[in-house]
């Protein structure tokens, strides 16, 4: 096994522990409140945290440290995504698909309010958001609804492919210390490029990597 595998492993491990640790004192905290509303949106809650966390290991250790043998490319796309920033695989009927089962998740959750069911719809309403929140990132909108993170993922596409694993926040990053420099600059030129080549295409059913 090769030394960068075996590093990327251990921080894969230190990351898990990490996100344990927090997410089991979210959880705990959870049992101590008695507000039925409050006990239903911390729930989901924390199903968003624990999505935001896959999205980062995926991104980290999947699609770019490649912790497991073999050719993932082929199936994330990741190599030619990154070739092509603005050149997004979209399957419409994925992320109508999507939202659709969001929704109907979430009026469920609110329905029974049976707590690890609240917990798994807030999971996957953070898959769904992942969806548009990619789109947006790879627009000049991005700027506006998340700054910190576009800017992370602009330099992710440029000079820092091994910073700016997340979509949805830049927490993770900071807190693994995998955010881009502090005095790194997006220059226009950066933006340019990066905005320019824009362009959906869609394939039913290939859910994009970013």
């Amino acid at each position: 096994m090769k030394k960068s595998q075996i590093t990327s492993k251990n921080n894969l491990l230190f990351c898990s522990l990490a996100f344990l640790f927090l997410e089991g004192c979210l959880l705990l905290l959870v049992t101590a409140l008695e507000n039925s509303i409050t006990i239903f949106v911390a729930f989901l809650g924390a199903g968003w945290f624990m999505w935001t966390f896959v999205e980062y290991v995926v991104h980290r250790f999947l699609m770019h440290e490649l912790i497991i043998p073999g050719q993932k490319d082929e199936l994330f796309n990741h190599h030619e995504h990154h070739q092509h920033p603005g050149a997004l695989v979209v399957g419409w009927k994925h992320r109508l698909l999507t939202g659709v089962l969001g929704i109907l998740f979430l009026t469920l959750a609110i329905s029974f309010q049976i707590n690890p069911f609240t917990f798994f719809t807030g999971f996957f309403i953070g898959f769904m958001l992942y969806n548009l929140l990619h789109y947006l990132l790879h627009r000049p909108l991005g700027n506006i609804i998340l700054p910190q993170v576009q800017r992370a993922h602009i330099l992710h596409h440029t000079r820092y492919p091994h910073c700016g694993f997340s979509f949805s926040t830049i927490f993770w990053d900071w807190l693994f210390n995998t955010l881009p420099p502090r005095e790194a600059e997006v220059t226009e030129q950066m933006k340019k490029n990066y905005f320019s080549t824009y362009t959906i295409v869609s394939k039913p059913g290939k859910i994009p990597a970013g």
